[in-house]
């Protein structure tokens, strides 16, 4: 009786003890991290950064689109130097995988700078090196209007009036839209069902 009766003192003592710090500050962290993504201006700095690094990757690929492109030597080399096309495509293959996988990696300076410069360098090659197989005309129209949509929705993501990380079911739905309008033209088009007016009819 009387070592059941300490048993029980001691249970009682340890539930009336308060709880550790660590116990206490648990779940602060990701409330913390969730009040402060729900700051519409801590979302918008974020959507900033992002944009602008986007913008960066996008004028080193276009660089060196132009230069695949317009550049005949240049050209010529990667065209007939396939092996380069697999070298950057395995490089953008494990640069991607780090990426993803690895969270640390992605939060660690300068491995963070460096992947990414990596898999903005490879992409770019990979997309140099197919754009310099077509026609110029096309190369410009797939660049100007990526730039267009990039450069509008940077300039839209700069303002405080409309939070468009609010809209996510609009811009799924508009996303959705387009994918279904380019599968349906991948294969209508081709295969003649609608016929486009590509060139000026003879005069």
């Amino acid at each position: 009786m009387i070592s059941l009766a300490i048993i029980l003192s001691q249970q009682v003592d340890s539930d009336n003890e308060p709880p550790s710090y660590q116990e206490a500050t648990a779940g602060y962290g990701e409330m913390e991290a969730q009040f402060a993504w729900d700051d519409k201006v801590i979302r918008r700095t974020f959507i900033r950064k992002v944009y602008a690094i986007l913008s960066v990757q996008l004028l080193v690929t276009v660089g060196i689109i132009c230069l695949f492109t317009f550049c005949a030597p240049v050209r010529f080399y990667i065209q007939t130097h396939p092996g380069l096309y697999m070298a950057s495509y395995l490089m953008f293959f494990a640069t991607y995988i780090a990426l993803s996988c690895c969270g640390e990696l992605r939060r660690q300076f300068p491995w963070n700078i460096i992947l990414l410069v990596l898999f903005t360098l490879s992409m770019a090659f990979m997309m140099g090196f197919v754009s310099s197989f077509y026609n110029t005309k096309s190369v410009m129209l797939c660049l100007g209007i990526t730039a267009v949509v990039c450069l509008s929705v940077t300039v839209f993501s700069f303002q405080s009036k409309v939070d468009v990380t609010s809209c996510q079911g609009v811009l799924f739905s508009l996303c959705m839209a387009m994918l279904l309008c380019a599968i349906t033209l991948s294969i209508v088009v081709p295969f003649g069902y609608v016929s486009l007016p590509l060139t000026a009819p003879p005069s």
